[in-house]
């Protein structure tokens, strides 16, 4: 693929992660887990305490975020050309996904800076963060015509708050090769396909069922039911329509791709729930052989050999959904002008460049170029996001209290899967109804 192809694509593919609405990004994401790819990490450091925002001297940097294991690894090579590309020292704190939201938050209302670089993976907390006073801007960070994202996303007053890291593609369900050719099985291209292919794998010895059920706060429960939604008529545009305010839960097809998901439940379609860190392990050894999974997997710790990794989109869908991890500063760290020398670097095209050439990385920069894509699957994701619409994570742009609500209704769906329709998608509403008007 040409460069010109590369820019191309990774620009008009995935712009519309960075243009939700200011509508979806204002909602208040207080304090709940996030949807993006969260680890399982340890608690971060304890914070400094609370400056004006101006340098104290310090070439040493703290950073937190939800990267563990095999990502906090990739994350970690990074910091490395960082700290030679700067000169500063870096240390990081992987959090889990409560821990993230609540303790910064927790931290921010006390005047208390969690680190001196949070990684935050929800648009609506951060312009949440800003409107607090909580942050300091970082526009002068990043240079927007570089990038696959738009500003205005986290952008409050005239002022940017964030700069965009790694960017996070849902594209559907990821399966190993070696297993769809040891049983002769092949991607659905039709509804009835993707049914016929359970069934099938359902008869395979050492199978305990077709479609991993990941869990921990609800999430990727919620990347799953977004697929469901997107398959329904003009699903991109439902999608696109509730994080704007111009579509509701009321709808009939969010009921639809409920009762869908409910089906599949009767049938034993669905895995019981599991941490999604735990799950990829029993993806990988195909007792779970199905995972709808984000552009991330290939980074996980159980995922043996990247190159044995295929992903087809749930049929009928006309849209994904993508998400970014963003760098943001506290106005109370010590060092928000090295923070922010610190985020022009990581950012930058060869910042990218490093976790990209190791895999479950789609870089927000199109500056990279497209043979940093070493794993043929990630190489082809543009490809398979340019065929739909792609659109921004659904509760990662609503935020709380929508998101919690979310994440909580679909725990109790997984728990008690013969949950009535109207009982599922009625809170959903009242909470999204809520959530627009804040």
């Amino acid at each position: 693929m040409s460069d010109d192809r590369s820019c191309t694509t990774r620009r008009s593919v995935l712009k519309t992660t960075g243009t939700a609405s200011v509508l979806g990004s204002v909602a208040l994401a207080g304090c709940s887990g996030n949807g993006g790819d969260g680890g399982d990490g340890s608690d971060g450091g304890e914070g400094s305490d609370g400056g004006d925002g101006s340098d104290g001297g310090s070439n040493s940097l703290e950073i937190t975020g939800v990267w563990s294991g095999g990502e906090q690894e990739s994350f970690s090579k990074v910091m490395d050309y960082v700290e030679e590309s700067t000169g500063m020292g870096l240390e990081y704190f992987p959090r889990d996904t409560d821990s993230l939201l609540t303790g910064t938050l927790m931290d921010y209302e006390s005047g208390v800076a969690s680190a001196d670089i949070v990684v935050m993976p929800s648009p609506a907390r951060i312009i949440s963060d800003a409107q607090n006073g909580h942050l300091a801007p970082v526009g002068d960070a990043w240079d927007a015509d570089n990038f696959a994202v738009d500003p205005s996303r986290v952008t409050v007053d005239g002022e940017v708050y964030a700069a965009p890291f790694k960017m996070d593609l849902k594209p559907g369900f990821w399966y190993r090769k070696s297993f769809f050719n040891e049983h002769d099985l092949s991607e659905p291209e039709s509804w009835d396909e993707f049914m016929t292919l359970l069934d099938d794998i359902s008869g395979i010895d050492g199978v305990d069922a077709p479609v991993a059920s990941g869990n921990g706060t609800g999430w990727p429960l919620s990347d799953l039911t977004e697929g469901f939604f997107m398959r329904q008529e003009d699903g991109a545009s439902l999608q696109q329509g509730l994080i704007d305010g111009d579509a509701s839960f009321t709808d009939d097809r969010v009921a639809t791709a409920f009762d869908e998901i409910k089906m599949l439940h009767e049938e034993g379609y669905f895995s019981q729930t599991r941490d999604f860190g735990v799950q990829y392990e029993y993806f990988w050894d195909n007792s779970l052989p199905l995972y709808f999974m984000g552009s991330f997997t290939p980074a996980q710790d159980a995922v043996e050999d990247p190159s044995d990794l295929g992903v087809f989109r749930l049929p009928g869908t006309d849209g994904i959904s993508s998400s970014v991890n963003w760098f943001t500063v506290p106005k109370y760290s010590d060092n928000v002008d090295a923070a922010r020398d610190a985020l022009s670097s990581f950012v930058s095209a060869e910042g990218q460049q490093v976790w990209v050439e190791d895999g479950g990385f789609i870089a927000s920069n199109t500056e990279v170029p497209d043979d940093a894509y070493e794993i043929e699957v990630m190489a082809n994701l543009p490809d398979l996001a340019a065929e739909v619409t792609v659109v921004p994570d659904l509760d990662d742009a609503l935020g709380n209290p929508f998101q919690q609500e979310f994440w909580s209704v679909l725990k109790g769906l997984w728990a008690t899967p013969d949950t009535p329709t109207e009982d599922i998608v009625g809170p959903l509403d009242d909470a999204h109804q809520e959530t627009l008007s804040n």
